[in-house]
């Protein structure tokens, strides 16, 4: 505007305006020629077209023609006046000669200077289109100086003006008789001016940044879409007409190898072009030049051989003017050129998406592959990704691990994607093959996001993130059902990493659920509050809400429970806390069987892990060692460290009692367990140091088995969970037994602490189990024969099948020193056939046979059966009925001994008819005391 100014003050000049296409040249020109007719400047302007590069000065004809009267002509000279008659004016007919452009240029130079008494304006925009006769014409003005005050203002593309233009501008810059207006990418203030937000607008700066400052591809960028600018058809005849006009002159193979390159992306080479337009190399070399010189096309810096379109704007509209049949080749075609140069997934899943709807096996896996290395910095196309990957790849037992291997990085993409909070195309992508609506699509990406947190310990992150939404919720007067789930999560997350919160928030949840929850809500809320009365020490209220969830479980449909699997592995925590592991199973078996039907489901190493758990105590092995094992191995997949401890602690313990004694497999899966340990105050690590705590001290280290127990808070076990702290210092009782450390009635005190804070039967029986081994201790076999065998009893009613076993051994060794001896045998017959017949080999291996020097360690001796007295008198049975009563002093039934000698089972009674006559005996348990009496006194000579 100060050019304007100095007009009006008599003084003239010239004005070059050059940026980018679409940087502001021609609105800054339309404020230019408002003004000046504000101000009663006369205004004179011209633009010029591509389709007019070959009809000469047609830019200076339509400029000038308002001038050209008859009377103005007569005022000039004769010669210029035919000048202007044969060069200019005929020309609006369709005629016009050829005239000496230095007469010509005389000619109009007298034109404007005589028009300009008062001042005059001449504007020429888009002049690198002009053509030659009109840049010879420009040239000539540009370095006259006008006599009266002209402001000519030429406006032009640096990259495609004319080199003699460019020449005779700067010439005039360096002498200060043209001014240089360069016109610069806005920045984020300017572009919230012009699209009329505020600068801390939350999408703003992406789309500032993919327009690169641009004013034009910012404003059609904001009328698309923010955060993720598409372009709509209405805005190539609106906004973008120009740039669509500019397309059109395009010549078929321009046009080709344009919509080629389109497809190929931001970067390209020559051949790459070839290979796609399916052009021989020379001829698309030859139309890549011509596009160069029409800035379509530019090289990219620091590359001798890549290309790329001038704007990313450009490239969406060629792409999006192709004819659609064409395009999915061409993207299947440019599929095959970044295959051979080894390009990133991520480029080529753009090509994967827009070639076919019907993916391969290999489409998918890079998919997933472009959605792991995009999930920061594009987290809406990761998102895209990962869900095609996770709805199109084929689901079994093998590839369930590496579908959940993309769970995590789903999270986070769609947490950088704001939960898709502002992408409605997404969200119903992401409800794809569910009941749930779009409308559900955000607070299902909250729920998975808050679960990937807590599987990998960011448990703060996780509380941060459902509290922030339950406030986004009250903020929307949500109805109380969709409080009380993400409350029933915060509960989870509170349980989790065991923090006092989770008794208040239970009850929160409950009440919600009983305001306005559905059956599901209200059995979760239920099974929550069952918990959180737990662990505030009110066993009544738990057992109470337990009972409650459970009958409103059981009345769910498996259709009701699939989305909310979390309830029933909250539903069996609870169980497996009260000491009930069968109906614990029960929940672990439905919730995995409802799991597994969606194998990307990221609870299905929780609930497996539950499941390994409930088998384990009630001493079907084998069962918790696969499960334990899948959970490994799908935690691992997952990130899920704290919790593949956990799993691999429940294996290394199924395999130390299902081998026999001295197992190196249980002890390299034991020190396996150990090494991915990682210290936290959360549940999963409580667990998993507390199981491989068991397995430690069976494998004969007590020392490292209280090592590792009081690593969770000293000696008061503070950062383990109270429902598992009677059972850790019954551990630790024992450890102290066996290893000689004097501790023994300490631990058994705090033991019972435990036990009365929490009064159930299973933590009753902790408590006599340690009160029994300081009876051992001190000598008082008889009292610690029936502690033993009531702790058995209290085991036994809450199924807990192992320690019910192990309570029973126990007991068999006080026995041995009691007043009645013979009842050591029978317990330990009975606890081997027991042993045998749950295949805890660690246990039904100790046969009288076995010295107790054998590899057990010093762990297992507590739970071994001390010797009796020795006894003679074995020598009067002949070798045969030796080896049937060694076989049957085990404990073993008729058929057992008669399979294992090679015998009937009727020869074998024949056999134990005999011993009995001979040894003078009434039964089997009498003989399997005798036998061991025989094999103590072996092993001491």
């Amino acid at each position: 505007m100060g050019a304007l100014q100095e007009l009006q003050n008599g003084r003239g000049g010239i004005v070059e305006v050059l940026g980018e296409p679409g940087s502001g040249k021609s609105r800054l020109l339309a404020q230019l020629t408002s003004a000046a007719r504000a101000r009663g400047v006369p205004v004179l302007d011209g633009r010029c077209y591509p389709s007019e590069q070959h009809d000469p000065l047609h830019v200076f004809t339509r400029a000038l023609n308002g001038l050209m009267t008859s009377e103005r002509l007569t005022d000039l000279s004769p010669a210029h006046a035919e000048l202007l008659r044969a060069g200019l004016c005929a020309r609006l007919g369709g005629r016009g000669a050829e005239l000496p452009p230095l007469q010509l240029s005389q000619a109009v130079h007298a034109l404007l200077n005589q028009a300009a008494d008062g001042g005059l304006l001449l504007v020429l925009d888009d002049f690198h289109w002009a053509d030659p006769q009109s840049l010879e014409l420009a040239d000539h003005l540009a370095r006259w100086t006008f006599r009266a005050p002209v402001l000519l203002v030429l406006a032009h593309r640096p990259r495609q003006a004319a080199p003699s233009l460019l020449s005779t501008l700067a010439q005039g810059a360096e002498q200060d008789r043209v001014q240089r207006i360069e016109l610069q990418p806005l920045n984020l203030d300017q572009a919230a001016r012009l699209l009329g937000v505020r600068p801390d607008t939350g999408w703003l700066p992406s789309v500032l940044q993919e327009s690169r400052g641009n004013p034009l591809y910012l404003l059609a960028q904001g009328d698309a879409s923010p955060l993720g600018p598409g372009l709509r058809p209405d805005l190539l005849t609106g906004r973008l007409a120009p740039l669509a006009a500019e397309l059109a002159v395009l010549d078929p193979a321009e046009r080709l190898v344009a919509e080629s390159a389109a497809v190929l992306g931001d970067r390209f080479s020559r051949d790459e072009l070839s290979a796609v337009s399916e052009l021989p190399v020379d001829e698309t070399c030859a139309v890549v030049n011509a596009l160069i010189q029409l800035d379509v096309m530019r090289p990219l810096r620091c590359s001798a051989t890549q290309l790329g379109f001038r704007h990313p704007v450009l490239r969406r509209v060629l792409h999006d003017q192709a004819d659609r049949c064409w395009r999915s080749q061409a993207h299947r075609r440019a599929l095959t050129v970044l295959n051979r140069r080894a390009a990133s997934a991520s480029e080529r899943a753009v090509h994967i998406e827009l070639s076919t709807s019907s993916f391969t096996p290999e489409d998918l896996e890079t998919l997933a592959r472009a959605g792991k290395e995009t999930e920061q910095s594009s987290p809406y196309d990761a998102v895209r990704w990962l869900l095609t990957a996770l709805h199109g790849l084929p689901a079994s037992e093998q590839s369930t691990g590496r579908l959940l291997g993309l769970i995590p990085p789903l999270a986070r993409a769609l947490r950088a994607a704001n939960y898709l909070a502002d992408d409605a195309s997404l969200r119903m992508q992401l409800t794809q093959g569910s009941a749930l609506g779009p409308g559900e699509a955000h607070r299902a990406a909250v729920r998975l996001c808050v679960i990937v947190e807590c599987l990998h310990g960011r448990f703060s992150e996780a509380a941060e993130l459902v509290t922030a939404e339950l406030g986004t919720l009250r903020e929307m007067d949500a109805d109380n059902d969709l409080l009380a789930q993400l409350t029933i999560y915060r509960g989870i997350v509170s349980s989790l990493r065991g923090d006092d919160e989770l008794p208040k928030v239970a009850a929160q949840a409950l009440v919600l659920a009983r305001a306005g929850g559905k059956r599901t809500t209200l059995a979760g809320a239920m099974a929550l509050h069952a918990l959180g009365e737990l662990s505030a020490g009110r066993t009544a209220q738990c057992l109470a809400s337990y009972d409650a969830a459970v009958r409103q479980m059981d009345e769910l449909s498996h259709n009701e429970v699939y989305y909310h699997s979390e309830y029933l592995a909250l539903l069996g925590w609870c169980a497996q806390a009260l000491g009930r592991p069968r109906e614990a199973e029960s929940f672990y078996e439905r919730g995995t069987a409802v799991v597994r039907d969606c194998s990307h489901n990221a609870m299905l190493p929780v609930l497996l892990s539950g499941l390994a758990e409930a088998q384990l105590r009630q001493g079907r092995l084998e069962s918790a060692r696969r499960s334990a094992a899948e959970a490994a191995e799908l935690s691992g997949y997952l990130g899920a460290q704290q919790l593949r401890a956990v799993a691999l602690a429940q294996e290394a313990l199924c395999v130390t009692y299902a081998d026999p004694p001295g197992s190196s497999r249980a002890s390299a899966l034991t020190e396996q367990a150990v090494t991915t340990l990682r210290r936290s105050a959360c549940r999963w690590h409580g667990a998993a140091v507390l199981t491989l705590a068991e397995a430690l001290l069976l494998q004969g280290s007590p020392d490292r088995c209280v090592s590792l127990l009081l690593e969770l808070g000293g000696t008061d076990l503070r950062d383990l969970d109270p429902a598992q702290r009677p059972r850790a210092f019954e551990l630790l009782t024992l450890a102290s037994l066996s290893g000689g450390t004097g501790s023994t009635s300490m631990w058994a005190d705090r033991t019972a602490g435990a036990a009365q804070t929490l009064r159930l039967p299973h933590n009753r029986a902790y408590a006599l189990l340690s009160r029994g081994h300081v009876l051992v201790e001190q000598g008082d076999w008889d009292a610690a024969v029936a502690l033993y065998e009531e702790a058995e009893r209290a085991f036994d009613n809450a199924q807990l099948r192992l320690h019910r076993l192990t309570a029973r051994i126990r007991a068999a060794r006080a026995a041995s020193n009691s007043s009645r001896p013979e009842r050591a045998a029978e317990l330990w017959a009975s606890a081997q056939e027991l042993a045998e017949q749950w295949d805890v080999l660690l246990l039904a291996r100790l046969s009288p046979d076995t010295p107790l020097e054998n590899s057990l360690g010093r762990g297992c001796h507590a739970l071994l059966p001390a010797p009796i007295p020795p006894v003679t008198g074995l020598e009067v049975l002949t070798e045969r009925e030796r080896e049937v009563a060694r076989v049957a002093g085990t404990g073993r039934r008729t058929r057992e001994i008669a399979e294992a000698l090679g015998l009937s089972p009727r020869t074998v009674e024949v056999h134990l008819s005999r011993i009995y006559r001979k040894l003078e005996i009434g039964s089997r348990a009498e003989l399997a005391r005798l036998m061991a009496v025989r094999i103590s006194t072996d092993a001491r000579t």
